[in-house]
């Protein structure tokens, strides 16, 4: 049985990034399936999601609140800079 790898969405003031794998992420997927370069433009093909599922979003910036998260991902549970749970375990 295999498990599914869980992340959190990071997003920037541009960029948005995996939890995960760190490497970029469209805002707008449920899971870690394409990867993104800088203004959200595909990645190389040669650069592979990790496929994990975005289960929370949160933010390296501390101006960005948890109100404004949840506008860009109403359907994901919002955390503060410094807030989002680990799950590295």
């Amino acid at each position: 049985m295999t498990t599914e790898h869980t992340a959190v969405l990071l997003v920037d003031d541009y960029t948005s990034t995996c939890s995960r794998c760190r490497r970029g992420a469209f805002t707008q997927d449920t899971h870690h399936n394409r990867i993104a370069d800088g203004w959200s433009t595909p990645g190389p093909r040669s650069d592979r999601p990790c496929g994990a599922l975005f289960v929370a979003i949160s933010t390296r910036r501390l101006e960005y609140t948890e109100a404004d998260l949840r506008k860009i991902r109403p359907d994901l549970p919002a955390y503060t800079a410094g807030m989002a749970p680990d799950l590295t375990t």
